[in-house]
């Protein structure tokens, strides 16, 4: 199976392309362009995703890709959360997918164990067609390893009854809160979960702020605590007037039933918030993330990408697939049948998603979003920047010495764990 493995890798190295000319022999690094890949004569593939519309889609997409390339496509249901560690398990074997699916801050790891093979068919559309945050988040030491499926951020909901127009910038809605908010009969200007450090990433990052260098893969350099990230801090904590004054008071729960009410203006949450917001009959908009100072806030993305496994047997018709479902016509087949953005940049315009008033803030702040890291040194970001977070929204600490501490917590967990 090392063999196969390493066979697998090299025939990559080169492909027999088809163009409208006829047949081509192109090297690797011609093949980073988007272009159609010869498959191996006898190809058959499996492929990994999710159940529910996620899979509609992949098992629709097999069909399609079985009748115009005559290459039987079996999907299977396996949690994109379950897919690299179910490959460690079965790829050996010979049993495992030929293609998967999985959540872009595991790449690193899918790398590291020798799982993931490089995208050598369509690298440099990734980088130069979709998303930045989807490119970053395909990618690893300048080499793109996936095909970006779908992003997800969050943005700002509005009130329509309190706030007929989105704010375009924090300055305007901290004016507005300044009349609106009576902390007295829990009327606020804004609300969102202050202390949990994936939405805090916003503020973190408005100003030059970041996680760890390197698009998130230096887990040497941690930049939380950096001038521009604490400048940010001290930007979100100007929201306090307008909002609560403990970082405890907010929850999930609370922020909806005082929204849905009418006594939150805006909020800061995802698009799985919509739904629980229709069914509520609540009468509200969109739009993304107003700036601060004159800056865009970088929220963090996440990013679903498909892989092609090390162990396939047929490594170009994986590819092929690959190439084949990430196509303009197929994501924006995805897009309707998933209600998921697509991370193409060609797609913005398309009337489909440029007039759903729910998902285009959702698309417009993902140009302006950051990739959640994924290296496993992430794990030790959450809890000490969301304590960092809480204690300096609550007073009880300034942001410069509550980023300094979470900073020291971070460095000194990645060093005792190496």
């Amino acid at each position: 199976m090392k063999k196969l493995m390493i066979y697998a890798i090299s025939v990559l190295t080169v492909f027999s392309l088809t163009a409208c000319g006829g047949k081509k022999e192109t090297t690797k690094t011609e093949t980073k362009s988007s272009q159609e890949v010869k498959a191996e004569d006898g190809a058959r593939l499996v492929v990994w995703e999710s159940s529910g519309v996620e899979g509609n889609f992949m098992a629709m997409a097999a069909k399609k890709f079985q009748e115009k390339y005559n290459i039987p496509v079996k999907f299977e249901e396996v949690e994109t959360t379950d897919a690299l560690t179910r490959l460690a398990q079965d790829g050996p074997a010979g049993v495992g997918a030929d293609l998967f699916v999985f959540p872009h801050d595991r790449i690193g790891e899918g790398i590291s164990a020798g799982l993931i093979m490089e995208n050598l068919v369509s690298g440099d559309r990734v980088k130069r067609d979709f998303m930045d945050a989807a490119a970053v988040a395909s990618t690893r030491d300048n080499k793109v390893y996936a095909w970006p499926l779908a992003i997800e951020t969050y943005a700002m909901f509005y009130n329509k009854n309190v706030l007929p127009k989105g704010p375009e910038t924090f300055e305007e809605l901290i004016e507005f809160g300044k009349k609106f908010t009576n902390k007295r009969t829990n009327h606020y200007g804004i609300f969102w979960e202050v202390g949990n450090a994936y939405f805090g990433h916003a503020f973190l990052a408005m100003d030059g702020g970041y996680v760890f260098g390197s698009n998130g893969t230096d887990a040497n350099n941690v930049g939380i605590n950096n001038a521009g990230a604490i400048r940010g801090i001290e930007n979100m904590r100007k929201l306090r007037e307008i909002s609560v004054d403990n970082s405890g008071d907010v929850s999930y729960a609370a922020m909806m039933g005082l929204f849905q009410e009418g006594k939150v203006a805006t909020m800061i949450n995802g698009p799985w918030a919509i739904g629980d917001l229709v069914k509520a009959n609540t009468n509200f908009g969109i739009v993304p993330l107003p700036t601060f100072g004159g800056n865009h806030l970088n929220s963090f993305s996440g990013v679903r990408l498909a892989g092609v496994s090390t162990y396939s047997k047929y490594p170009r018709a994986a590819q092929l697939f690959a190439q084949f479902i990430t196509s303009d016509e197929m994501l924006l087949e995805r897009y309707k049948m998933t209600g998921q953005i697509p991370p193409v940049k060609s797609l913005l315009n398309v009337d489909e998603i440029a007039k759903n008033d729910n998902v285009r803030p959702f698309l417009q702040q993902a140009q302006y979003a950051t990739p959640m890291p994924g290296i496993p040194e992430m794990k030790y970001y959450w809890n000490p920047v969301g304590a960092a977070l809480a204690e300096s929204w609550d007073g009880k600490i300034t942001p410069k010495d509550a980023l300094d501490r979470a900073a020291k917590t971070m460095k000194e967990a990645i060093s005792i764990n190496k």
